[in-house]
């Protein structure tokens, strides 16, 4: 008697196998597609909160401690274009985009999360 996996299984088997495989897959896709579609960006300056979804492009102005910083949110990236702090470390940090991503521009007293 010859040994092969096609005797051990049978048709059905192989059948339920994929359509489980097709439907984790789908649902993989699915939540991956929608979870970054609702991302938001929580901008904190001092007392104040500002929450702005990552999907819409936009320039934002934030008072801070020593002056207005801009804000950009691009193709669902937020950065900091520019601060009035000396260093500019804020402006160099790049951009967030994925969930509890942060940048910080100290001196000015702004801080920005992905949630």
């Amino acid at each position: 008697m010859k040994f092969t996996i096609f005797t051990f299984f049978r048709k059905a088997d192989f059948v339920i196998f994929f359509l489980s495989l097709a439907v984790t897959t789908a649902s993989f896709l699915f939540l991956k597609t929608h979870s970054s579609a609702r991302k938001q960006l929580l901008v904190t300056s001092g007392n104040r909160e500002y929450i702005y979804f990552l999907e819409k492009n936009r320039e934002l102005e934030i008072n801070g401690a020593i002056g207005k910083s801009v804000i950009e949110i691009q193709d669902g990236r937020a950065f900091f274009k520019d601060s009035p702090c000396t260093n500019k470390t804020c402006v160099h940090m790049g951009s967030v985009s994925e969930e509890n991503d942060w940048a910080a521009c100290l001196p000015n007293d702004i801080f920005i999360r992905v949630d």
